[in-house]
């Protein structure tokens, strides 16, 4: 039996619905460098791949919903990019310096995502909790971390984790927006050093 034997059911269904839902994610992005999301129709995102208008909603009941999707997606690259410096041992500058560095990393290659997000936000109710859950959840990872950067004596004991935690990543989404949120994009490595700088010397200044 050759392979144009084969039944077209031996794609398995799981993986090509994976595939369109990845397509359409791919579109979204490419056209978010170029126009705002109040510009972007579902039109315009499937005559960027291969697929019929009517298989956009099989997977998605908007587009803001779609953006809501790839929102979570880069936020568990993020996740797995700085759980060593969330949950091992605290090593200081370097390890912040590891970490940030790899949420810059992401910012460059997606800013117009996080854009689009914090943009939307203030206007389309399901995003705006999207965002604010997004958010919430980094800021009690970065609180967690810094209360037990404070036990383990590595932080400084005056300031408050939470609330120093919505400061340092609200500022952080801020900065990488500005500076990566379209093109030409600013210096990441410019970027890098301020962030680090001003991480360190909040959290571990003195310490």
């Amino acid at each position: 039996m050759t392979e144009s034997d084969l039944p077209s059911s031996a794609t398995p269904p799981k993986k090509r619905a994976v595939e369109v839902r990845d397509l359409i994610m791919e579109s979204l992005e490419a056209l978010l460098w170029e126009r705002p999301l109040r510009d972007i129709t579902v039109q315009a995102i499937m005559e960027r791949t291969d697929l019929s208008r009517p298989s956009f909603y099989i997977h998605f009941k908007s587009v803001p919903a779609l953006l809501a999707d790839v929102l979570t997606a880069y936020e568990t690259v993020m996740v797995e990019a700085v759980t060593p410096w969330l949950t091992q041992p605290d090593n200081g500058i370097e390890g912040l310096r590891v970490a940030l560095g790899r949420i810059v990393d992401v910012a460059v290659e997606n800013g117009a995502v996080f854009r689009a997000c914090a943009e939307a936000a203030t206007v389309d109710s399901d995003l705006a909790k999207a965002w604010d859950d997004f958010m919430d959840r980094w800021d009690g990872a970065v609180s967690a971390r810094i209360q037990a950067s404070q036990e383990s004596g590595s932080a400084l004991a005056t300031i408050d984790p939470k609330m120093t935690a919505i400061a340092l990543n609200r500022m952080n989404a801020a900065v990488l927006i500005r500076s990566f949120g379209q093109r030409p994009q600013g210096d990441p490595a410019r970027v890098l050093d301020t962030l680090v700088h001003v991480w360190h010397r909040t959290i571990y200044a003195s310490a």
